[in-house]
């Protein structure tokens, strides 16, 4: 089974094989175990597993005996490898107290290998329809892509008219908490640790480059690597939102950090 994940990243589960769909020669292999881990959570995309699920499938099941942090060991090596092939998605979200959870929405999966895909084997794979579309999902990456393009485009003629709003494609936006008196929203929901902890990058992004002001709100995305690790990629922009809808923006400023 080959499993595509956020449209840019394939696991394949005989082998433990990931890597970046666009740029195939940026992957990793697994061992036994977290392959058989990740396999059983995107098997199970959708439905909330618990730690002791993946204990008894995984460990017991198979005769093993698992040291008292084995799973938690395993998830950080997943997350890990994912953002090392440019996945900053919070694929495998962690939901205190209960277990762990991956959005079916994330997930397709193919019987073999995409043709576009380099594999071990010498005969030519046919071409392969996802046996489950995404449906209606729009990447995080994808809307901050989206609103910078609008800001570069639009904002010299800002200058010459001294008046335009910008209005960005509808994407759902999650509020974990403020800045100041300031809202603050991200585009993917978090669980409350996660939250906390881009609530606490975000104010120190902002009070560096984009301080709180009246009628202002801050959009920020950061992958968990960043949020638990402050390396890999974050954006925060503050726009006025003056009609208090979320969907009518102006003035806004972004700003980008990329930590090693």
């Amino acid at each position: 089974m080959v499993f595509t994940i956020f449209n840019m990243i394939a696991f394949r589960s005989s082998d433990g094989a990931m890597w970046n769909i666009a740029q195939p020669d940026r992957r990793v292999s697994f061992t036994t175990i977290p392959a058989r881990l990740f396999t059983y959570l995107l098997e199970n995309a959708d439905k909330m597993v618990s730690r002791e699920e993946l204990l008894n499938n995984i460990w017991n099941k198979y005769g093993l005996e698992p040291s008292n942090n084995s799973v938690n060991q395993y998830i950080s090596l997943i997350r890990k490898s994912l953002s090392e092939l440019g996945c900053e998605e919070e694929i495998i979200k962690t939901i205190p107290r209960v277990g762990f959870y991956i959005s079916g929405k994330l997930v397709s999966y193919n019987q073999e290998t995409p043709p576009s895909v380099e594999t071990t084997s010498t005969k030519a794979q046919p071409a392969i329809k996802q046996s489950r579309l995404l449906r209606g999902y729009k990447p995080a990456l994808l809307a901050i892509s989206l609103i910078i393009s609008t800001l570069l485009v639009l904002q010299p003629f800002r200058f010459a008219t001294d008046h335009l709003d910008y209005r960005f494609p509808k994407s759902t936006l999650y509020k974990i908490g403020n800045i100041a008196t300031c809202p603050l929203y991200t585009l993917s929901a978090s669980s409350p640790d996660i939250a906390a902890r881009k609530e606490k990058l975000a104010a120190e992004l902002a009070a560096a480059h984009v301080p709180c002001a009246n009628n202002e709100v801050f959009i920020f995305h950061s992958g968990e690597h960043y949020a638990y690790q402050q390396s890999g990629r974050a954006f925060i922009i503050r726009c006025t939102n003056s009609d208090h809808t979320l969907s009518h923006f102006s003035d806004c400023k972004g700003v980008y950090a990329f930590a090693k």
